[in-house]
C-alpha cells in the first residue's frame, strides 16, 4: 500500500520556458504517477544557478521544452511509495543535480553516483521505473515527485533558504578539497581560491574551516576584506607581477571557481608545491593549454569535476551545519523568477539567487518538530 499523499496535484504548476531564450511564465505539467520508490515533495526553495541560464538558452544544445530549470532544490516530504522506508510525511529534504542513476555500477555502489554512465540529470533527463519513462522537472515548479533515493535530508541546523546552493556551488567546492585532503583536515596545508564569486565564497569557507591557510586569488584587491571575513588569511593580486612573485612556490592546492574567459595555467603552476593540484569548478571560455614541464617536475595535477557523488555530498551537508558554511543569498518569489535571472544573467546577485515557492495552492506546510 502507497502512502501517496492527497496533497499531490495532478497537474504541477512551474515557472517555466516554452522556448529557448524565451521568457519564464507559469506553466503547468502532468504530475507522472507514483512509483514504489518515489516520494512527493512541497518545494520551499529552489537556487538560481548560472548553469540555468545556460539550458534556458540552449547554449549546449541539449534543452528541452517546455523547460523548469532548477537543480538545488528543497522541500518537505508529502507522500512516499510503498518502497521508501528511509523518509516519511514531513522530512525535509534536499536534492541536486543528479535525480536518477543505476545504483548498481561500482560508482554508484561506493558513493560515487555523479560519475555513473546511467545518471539522469535532474531537468534536462528522464526517470524510469516500472510506470514507465517520464521527462524529469526541476525546482522552478511548486511541487517535484522524484525518485526518494536521490534525496537527501536536511541537517538539522540549516536552515532551508541556504540549503539549495549547498547542492551545487556547495558540493561542487567542497569535493575537489575533501578529495584532495582526504578527509576535514586541512592543518599544514594552504590552499588558494581563485575568483571569490558564488563559488569561489564557499569553497574559502570549507577551506578555513577545514583548518587550512586560504589564499584567495584575485584579479586587483578590491575584495581582500571581503575574502578575510570568509576566512581567507590574505589575498594575492593575479595582476601584479610582484604579489604573484611573493607567492611563489607555497601552495598544496588551487580551486579554480572562475567561469568563461581565459585561464592561464602557466601563470599559475609557479605558485604551486611539489605534489600540488590545480583544480577547476568552472568551465573556462577557451581551451586550456599550458607547459607540461612544471607539472612533471612537479609531480602537479590539473584535475575538474561535476558536482558530488552521494558520499560528498552527505559529508558536505554535515560539514556545513556543523561549522555554518552558509551562502550570501538573495531570496525572491517564485513567481518573479524573471528577476532573479537577471540579477544572475548580468552578475549584478550577491552571490547566489534562491527562489521561494510562492505558486503552490494552499499554505506552506512546516516539517514537525
Amino acid at each position: 500500500m502507497t502512502n501517496e499523499s492527497t496533497d499531490m496535484p495532478d497537474e504541477i504548476k512551474a515557472m517555466g520556458f516554452t522556448e529557448a531564450k524565451g521568457d519564464v511564465k507559469l506553466i503547468t505539467y502532468k504530475t507522472k504517477p507514483l512509483s514504489k520508490t518515489d516520494a512527493d515533495v512541497r518545494i520551499t526553495y529552489n537556487g538560481v544557478c548560472h548553469s540555468d541560464l545556460h539550458m534556458i538558452d540552449n547554449d549546449w544544445g541539449m534543452s528541452r521544452y517546455p523547460l523548469v530549470p532548477g537543480h538545488e532544490i528543497v522541500g518537505h516530504v508529502i507522500g512516499v511509495g510503498s518502497d521508501v522506508t528511509d523518509l516519511k510525511v514531513g522530512d525535509a529534504v534536499c536534492l541536486g543535480c543528479v535525480c536518477q542513476s543505476c545504483l548498481t555500477c561500482s560508482y554508484c555502489t561506493t558513493g560515487y553516483d555523479n560519475l555513473c554512465a546511467s545518471r539522469q540529470f535532474t531537468y534536462f533527463a528522464s526517470t524510469t521505473d516500472e510506470t514507465g519513462s517520464h521527462p524529469h522537472h526541476g525546482g522552478f515548479g511548486a511541487f517535484m515527485r522524484t525518485d526518494a533515493r536521490k534525496l537527501f535530508k536536511v541537517p538539522e541546523g540549516l536552515e532551508e533558504k541556504y540549503v539549495g546552493p549547498l547542492m551545487c556551488a556547495g558540493i561542487t567546492t567542497f569535493e575537489p578539497i575533501h578529495h584532495y585532503l582526504n578527509g576535514v583536515d586541512g592543518k599544514g596545508k594552504t590552499i588558494g581560491v581563485m575568483g571569490i564569486g558564488g563559488l569561489g565564497h564557499m569553497a574559502v569557507q570549507f577551506a578555513a574551516k577545514m583548518g587550512a591557510t586560504v589564499v584567495a586569488l584575485s584579479r586587483g584587491t578590491s575584495k581582500e576584506k571581503f575574502a578575510k571575513e570568509l576566512g581567507a588569511t590574505s589575498l594575492v593580486d593575479t595582476t601584479s607581477e610582484s604579489a604573484m612573485a611573493a607567492a611563489v612556490g607555497t601552495l598544496d592546492q588551487i580551486i579554480l571557481t572562475v567561469a568563461g574567459g581565459f585561464i592561464d595555467v602557466d601563470k599559475l603552476t609557479p605558485l604551486m608545491k611539489p605534489n600540488g593540484n590545480i583544480h577547476f569548478c568552472g568551465v573556462p571560455g577557451e581551451d586550456v593549454k599550458f607547459n607540461m614541464q612544471p607539472l612533471l617536475f612537479g609531480r602537479l595535477s590539473l584535475s575538474a569535476n561535476i558536482v558530488g557523488g552521494r558520499k560528498d555530498t552527505e559529508a558536505m551537508l554535515q560539514f556545513a551545519a556543523k561549522h555554518q558554511c552558509l551562502p550570501i543569498i538573495e531570496v525572491f518569489p517564485h513567481s518573479q523568477a524573471a528577476e532573479a535571472i537577471q540579477k544572475v544573467r548580468d552578475g549584478s546577485i550577491r552571490f547566489r539567487a534562491v527562489l521561494e515557492n510562492d505558486i503552490a495552492d494552499g499554505k506552506r506546510k512546516s516539517p514537525p518538530c
